[in-house]
This record gives structure tokens, C-alpha cells and sequence, in this order.
């Protein structure tokens, strides 16, 4: 969604349901015995996600260990940004955003990964502004950002949360993966950049051990 791979994605969760069945007439004398067959079951209903505090949701990153060997924490804040893809409007503001990056390398060989959270009032929200952004990545593939060139591609990622989507970003000096998810009234975005190289099997693997740490904190 965001430029700087600060951008954090959200999902949204669908709780669903079925009627109530209709209880058969009690049977009467000549008419035929009512059927037996047992009502159909309720869908179960989705987990219930808690809205966390900063601090809860800081908790709930990433921590250095689960990345990639060689990766040290970066301390650079790169998550001032607003830009969107192609400057679209997002219908929701996120109400608690949080991000780690770590780095590898340096030089021409530096590589970079981000991992955010951006915690909005409700799953309704998350959806709507997930939905948003995928609309938008459907017909948007070259923007400008500071006056310099962008150009992006849907990028096939394995399914994570409710729905996921990955963009392939080509910058001036470089290329970034993003893949975001929906889970409950989050957007979770994991993502990698570098001059040289960015690996989309991190973004994946990442993507789904954020989405896997969050429910554990969100879910209760």
C-alpha cells in the first residue's frame, strides 16, 4: 500500500451463520410420522480479534530472530510516508500503526526487510480499505514519487489470512517485494527491498509467521 514498505495491511473477518430451522408440526393421527432427519448445523462463526493497544501490537512484530541469518535491526524511521499506490484515497485512517526493519549488507549489497501492523477500528474497516487497495493495484502500474519514476506488478503469493496480495516494485536503484494480508481489523504487510536482489520466498515465508504472531496476540 505504502511506498517506503512501512505500509501495514489489515484484514477483515467474516463471521457467518445459518437460519434457524424450522421445527416439524406434531404428527396426527393417519398422517405420516414427520421427518427425522437432524437439522443442518450452524457454520461455525470466525475468531473474534481484540483491538490492541500500541504497545500490544508493537509486541506482536516480529522480533529479529525470525529473520533470515546475517539481518540486524534497523533504526532509520522510513514510516513517515503517506503515499499510496497512484495516490489513491484511502476510505479508512488506520487508528494504531506499527513496523520494524532490519537490514543486511551494505553498499550495493545492502537488503532490506519490513515487517508492519496497521490496526483499524474494526474488520468492516480493514476489509473496506484492503479492498481499496487491491481495486486499485488492478489498473495502476506507474507512478512518481519525489520526481522519480515507480512502476508495479501484482506478484503471486501463497494465501494468507482472509485475503492476500503481493506488488512487485521497481524503484530508481532498486526493487522492492510487499505482500499484504487481512486478518481481523489488521493489515499485515511484510516486504524486502535491495539494489541487487529482494527475494519474494522471504516476503511469503515472513508473511505468514506475521500473520501467524498477530492472531496469537489478537485472538481471545
Amino acid at each position: 500500500m505504502f511506498l517506503s514498505m512501512t505500509v501495514v495491511v489489515a484484514a477483515s473477518l467474516t463471521l457467518t451463520g445459518c437460519a434457524e430451522s424450522p421445527r416439524p408440526e406434531p404428527a396426527t393421527s393417519g398422517a405420516a410420522a414427520p421427518s427425522t432427519a437432524p437439522a443442518p448445523e450452524p457454520s461455525p462463526a470466525g475468531p473474534t480479534y481484540k483491538i490492541l493497544d500500541k504497545a500490544t501490537l508493537t509486541r506482536a512484530l516480529l522480533p529479529l530472530t525470525a529473520m533470515p541469518t546475517g539481518y540486524s535491526e534497523d533504526e532509520s524511521d522510513s514510516s513517515n510516508t503517506d503515499k499510496t499506490f497512484c495516490n489513491y484515497r484511502q476510505p479508512y485512517v488506520a487508528k494504531v500503526k506499527v513496523s520494524k526493519s532490519y537490514q543486511k549488507g551494505g553498499g550495493l549489497s545492502a537488503q532490506l526487510i519490513l515487517v508492519g501492523l496497521r490496526q483499524y477500528a474494526s474488520p468492516d474497516q480493514a476489509k473496506a480499505s484492503f479492498d481499496k487497495m487491491a481495486k486499485t493495484l488492478e489498473t495502476c502500474r506507474k507512478d512518481t514519487s519525489d520526481g522519480h519514476k515507480i512502476t508495479y506488478a501484482l506478484m503471486n503469493l501463497p494465501e494468507v489470512g482472509e485475503r492476500s496480495l503481493g506488488v512487485r516494485i521497481e524503484l530508481q536503484g532498486g526493487t522492492a517485494l510487499q505482500g499484504f494480508a487481512l486478518v481481523g481489523p489488521t493489515l499485515i504487510t511484510t516486504g524486502t527491498a535491495g539494489v541487487v536482489s529482494a527475494d519474494a520466498d522471504v516476503v511469503a515465508d515472513l508473511l505468514g509467521k506475521q500473520a501467524d504472531k498477530y492472531s496469537s496476540a489478537a485472538i481471545g
